[in-house]
């Protein structure tokens, strides 16, 4: 908050001594005496942010002028100075027109308060294909958010993996965008206890293609606060940053051959890697059996369902065709990359979309999930029709609301983001709820308070 009054009170005090270079400034001297000051408070509790870079020269350009108002020689240094003055408003408004020096994620709306904790597992029965060293083995980091009864803690989670030890670049976002993203509220309490009032039913979490797990935050914590133990799963040398039970930071690595039309070859060996990933974690559930750790004896293993977004809600359905311990799978904007196995496996199925065009893409994305009903013996689809691909992710509230409009409106990138995740985390809860007792979903009750959700057909 202070970082918004800071701005607000530094442009306007210089858009007066542009848009009236005739005032005295010493009218103006107890307002810049103020921002100053409220510089020197800001910098002292909240730190530096990179986005003030241009506003600390500003205001420094300001003092100068007060100070030195009388030694200015004539009328040209003053128009140079309201040259500058001009080019450093804007300077200083920019920044704050693209990301947020500390986004703020919506708070959930399910009645539980949500902990969270990260576990990072070795498998020793998988060497890592990923990299040049033979003795590696696979690595699977897995966050789980879960209802606590431990609230009010300021020890919150991190919102990136690895964060005091990035790297320059996390896909294209330079280290210093993310450098106050420890002060982001993630709505989870770091290593709370998990409350014991019962044993939790299990979401499997997946994320989109190179994604982090960071970036669903949103829709964990919401899922969370209804009363799951959410288990997302990041997909080392695959998201963008993921720190390894050793310590190492490791990144994206892509490994493909030009000559495979599509990537079509290299994007099912991805799927399928990931689901070896989430039978390993299912392995680690059953291993944890008995566990002196209440975490473990406090989640129900038979009541685990899967989903995920993208390349994850597609790994998904491909997950529960392939193990009996998934109940149900929910697949949100996926498309499916090679088979699914030959026989049928009635099992109750979700698709949860955007809006779609009639590319080459969706063509590939309407037959992968048509095979995927087919398998399943049917399920249920939906579609929010002012929400993108991207929607479904924390990427918009990164950004300010000046970029986020812009983003939404002409490039449709993140179109009504917290809408998107609300009703997606009520659609969810709705069939899981219904999947897990054996019950029809009531998505009439849920839908009907969201304008632009309807029904599909789903063939």
């Amino acid at each position: 908050m202070l970082d918004v009054v800071l701005l607000a009170m530094l442009i306007s005090t210089a858009s007066c001594l542009v848009i009236f270079p005739k005032l005295n400034v010493r009218i103006l001297k107890p307002t810049i005496a103020s921002v100053i000051l409220l510089a020197f408070v800001q910098f002292i509790i909240e730190g530096y942010y990179w986005q003030y870079l241009p506003g600390y020269i500003l205001l420094l350009f300001l003092a100068t002028k007060t100070l030195f108002e009388n030694r200015l020689p004539g009328n040209p240094s003053k128009r140079v100075f309201q040259f500058i003055f001009v080019l450093l408003i804007m300077a200083s408004i920019i920044p704050w027109l693209l990301f947020l020096p500390i986004p703020k994620l919506p708070e959930p709306n399910g009645g539980h308060q949500v902990g969270t904790r990260v576990f990072r597992w070795v498998d020793i029965d998988r060497a890592e294909e990923m990299t040049l060293d033979e003795e590696d083995k696979r690595n699977v980091v897995v966050q789980a958010w879960y209802p606590t009864t431990e609230a009010g803690s300021s020890s919150h989670s991190l919102y990136i993996d690895g964060l005091h030890n990035l790297p320059e670049k996390i896909g294209v976002i330079p280290r210093w965008v993310l450098k106050h993203y420890d002060q982001v509220n993630t709505h989870g309490t770091l290593n709370a206890k998990i409350s014991d009032t019962q044993q939790w039913p299990v979401i499997i979490f997946l994320t989109g293609n190179v994604s982090s797990r960071a970036f669903y935050t949103n829709l964990m914590v919401g899922l969370a606060s209804r009363g799951y133990v959410v288990l997302a799963i990041d997909h080392p040398f695959e998201a963008m940053i993921v720190e390894l039970e050793n310590g190492a930071i490791v990144t994206t690595i892509e490994k493909y051959s030009k000559s495979e039309p599509n990537l079509l070859k290299f994007m099912k060996r991805r799927l399928d890697l990931r689901v070896e990933d989430v039978i390993f974690v299912l392995n680690q559930l059953e291993r944890n059996t008995g566990s002196f750790d209440t975490f473990f004896s406090s989640i129900d293993k038979n009541r685990i369902v899967i989903t995920g977004h993208s390349l994850g809600g597609a790994t998904a359905a491909v997950a529960m065709a392939v193990d009996p311990r998934i109940k149900a799978a929910a697949n949100i904007d996926g498309t499916l990359y090679g088979e699914l196995p030959d026989t049928t496996n009635a099992r109750p199925f979700l698709l949860i979309e955007s809006k779609k065009d009639g590319s080459d893409q969706f063509l590939r994305y309407e037959e992968g999930n048509r095979h995927i009903f087919k398998h399943f013996g049917g399920g249920y689809r939906y579609e929010i029709t002012d929400a993108d691909h991207y929607s479904f992710t924390d990427v918009s509230f990164l950004l300010s609301f000046p970029a986020r409009f812009l983003a939404n409106n002409f490039l449709e990138f993140g179109n009504i983001p917290e809408k998107t995740n609300t009703a997606t985390v009520e659609i969810l809860d709705s069939f899981f709820v219904a999947s897990l007792n054996s019950n029809l979903p009531q998505f009439d009750s849920v839908i009907s308070r969201y304008e632009g959700v309807i029904q599909k057909p789903i063939d």
